[in-house]
């Protein structure tokens, strides 16, 4: 996660957009999301997009989320050309039938409930983010065709310095989200992106981080999935960026297998142990409170994390 997104979290302003969909134009639909994911990224403000497709059994909703610093920031977008052309465009793909095919609506931003994601960080050689942005709408138009696949997130380089790209891919099961990871069409999209990066890495979260989290003497629950999620992306983004500071200059003779899977090892070894069992006790009133535990306890929590996100962030700028 970057600076912006994670400061953002309690402020920014999301434009909405859910459709629900005809069933008869899935694929036409992939290629207008995959438009919509990357059209924004050199509006002011512009945080990420975030799509999400249906979970519910017999559902056809996908809900379209775009993130801005501000309100006035997300509305001088949506009122742009580009924007009202592609909302134009979405109403083909709503079912006519149903009154609310096809709706916007302004909302805060608001965690997801992926089961696998697969997260992506490129760093995109200077002077080529717009052929990147093209080949990344091919990217997310080609993922949506596969099975179990539960949405994405985009967010553009934040600094004209920093050519960094971050990426977020959902499928509901690890299985099917290899099948996409696997497939022969995935990998012939990485290689026409490699005259437009210098050098990318990925690594894969699971929703539920079993054995890493403790469930309720009484109720025998686990803390929220998005609680986990919060903690996780705490532990592990410095563990990142010290490996892109400090391990990928040593295994930048290695082909691209090998040092994905060494700095993977690396990073689960050292996430589940010491990070993840330390952050567990310290935020352990915040991600299992008593059921009379006062309301400002999650608000709380959210606080706090944001705080240690936003220190994070500032200490390991040093670095770079």
């Amino acid at each position: 996660m970057s600076e912006s997104t994670i400061q953002s979290l309690a402020t920014s302003s999301s434009l909405v957009l859910k459709i629900r969909l005809r069933p008869e134009l899935n694929g036409a639909f992939s290629t207008w999301h995959a438009k919509m994911t990357t059209a924004p990224a050199g509006a002011a403000g512009f945080i990420s997009t975030e799509v999400s497709a249906p979970t519910a059994p017999g559902s056809s909703e996908w809900t379209v989320a775009q993130h801005f610093r501000t309100l006035d920031q997300m509305n001088i977008w949506r009122n742009s050309e580009r924007c009202r052309a592609l909302l134009q465009e979405a109403k083909a793909f709503a079912d006519p039938d149903d009154p609310r095919g096809l709706y916007e609506e302004i909302a805060a931003d608001g965690a997801s409930s992926s089961v696998v994601t697969e997260v992506v960080t490129t760093y995109v050689k200077p002077g080529k983010d717009h052929e990147y942005q093209i080949w990344a709408e091919k990217m997310h138009c080609a993922e949506a065709q596969f099975p179990g696949y539960r949405g994405g997130f985009l967010q553009p380089p934040l600094k004209q310095k920093q050519h960094y790209w971050t990426t977020l891919v959902r499928f509901a099961t690890p299985e099917q989200l290899d099948a996409w990871l696997n497939s022969p069409l995935r990998q012939n999209l990485l290689r026409e992106h490699e005259e437009l990066v210098s050098s990318w890495e990925h690594h894969t979260l699971p929703n539920s981080f079993a054995g890493w989290f403790p469930t309720d003497a009484v109720s025998g629950e686990s803390p929220k999935n998005w609680k986990q999620s919060m903690l996780v992306v705490l532990m592990l983004f410095p563990i990142v960026m010290l490996e892109m500071r400090f391990l990928n200059p040593l295994i930048r003779g290695l082909n691209l297998a090998q040092g994905t899977f060494i700095g993977n090892v690396v990073s689960v070894f050292v996430l589940a142990w010491p990070f993840m069992p330390l952050i567990i006790r310290v935020m352990n009133w915040w991600l299992l409170p008593a059921k009379d535990a006062p309301k400002w306890i999650t608000p709380a929590g959210i606080g706090l994390l944001l705080v240690l996100y936003g220190a994070e962030i500032m200490v390991l700028s040093l670095l770079f």
